[in-house]
């Protein structure tokens, strides 16, 4: 993929992968700052969500009868709220799609696509499963095959959703899928990543290109001062 330069000096330029790897990185940046508005809403709304669950429904906390049940109300309680968020508090987001479709969640920029989906654990990525459509939208072009950047961003993204059994609060993991799997097979991704509480926290998430796919992390603390279930359209 990467190709090269040679002089009579001996050095060899990879000038090819250097120039990849800064597409891909004003590709990711691009993602990231049209999530930026998401951060705090879908954080506020989800947790807020799963508070009137539990002080609603106490009868219906065990997870193991009842973990169907959570999931669903939670994202009727989520759909609920961002209806009624005021103009403006999601940036150019709106909702969009059919919820009445077994409570599918979705929201949209005009450019970039988001559908929230559950999952049970933190590291799972429901696969497209044999639904047309859902296959489809699970169909990015690969990085770097889809530079470079001189059309519009139309990403289709995975928000993976989880409430923490103990805490009670949410969490959100941006996912970027390039093709089909089967349950129990190695989910196809390119880019994954948490998305932070706040804006500012995903500004200082930082590119690192893996073997293995793209991943953004957070350096630690001690860093920062040196260095659904179900197939189908469903979410």
């Amino acid at each position: 993929m990467a190709g090269h330069a040679s002089y009579q000096t001996g050095v060899h330029l990879n000038f090819l992968a250097d120039n990849i790897v800064g597409m891909i990185k004003e590709h990711v940046e691009r993602i990231r700052t049209a999530l930026s508005d998401l951060c705090e809403p879908l954080h506020d709304t989800f947790a807020w969500a799963e508070q009137t669950r539990r002080a609603r429904l106490p009868e219906l906390i065990d997870s193991e009868f009842y973990g169907w049940h959570a999931t669903h109300t939670i994202r009727a309680l989520a759909h609920h709220k961002l209806r009624e968020v005021k103009p403006g508090t999601l940036g150019p987001w709106r909702l969009t799609g059919r919820h009445s479709q077994n409570g599918a969640l979705w929201l949209t920029d005009s450019n970039y696509r988001v559908q929230l989906l559950h999952a049970h654990v933190d590291d799972h990525i429901p696969p497209p499963g044999t639904n047309a459509a859902r296959q489809a939208y699970y169909n990015n072009p690969p990085l770097p095959f889809q530079l470079p950047l001189g059309g519009e961003p139309n990403d289709r993204l995975l928000g993976i959703w989880r409430i923490d059994p103990v805490s009670a609060a949410p969490t959100f993991r941006i996912v970027r899928t390039i093709g089909r799997w089967k349950w129990g097979e190695r989910a196809k991704v390119d880019l994954e990543f948490v998305l932070p509480e706040t804006a500012e926290e995903l500004t200082d998430l930082e590119f690192q290109p893996t073997d293995e796919g793209l991943d953004l992390w957070m350096p630690e603390a001690e860093d920062e001062e040196g260095g659904d279930d179900a197939p189908g359209l469903s979410g």
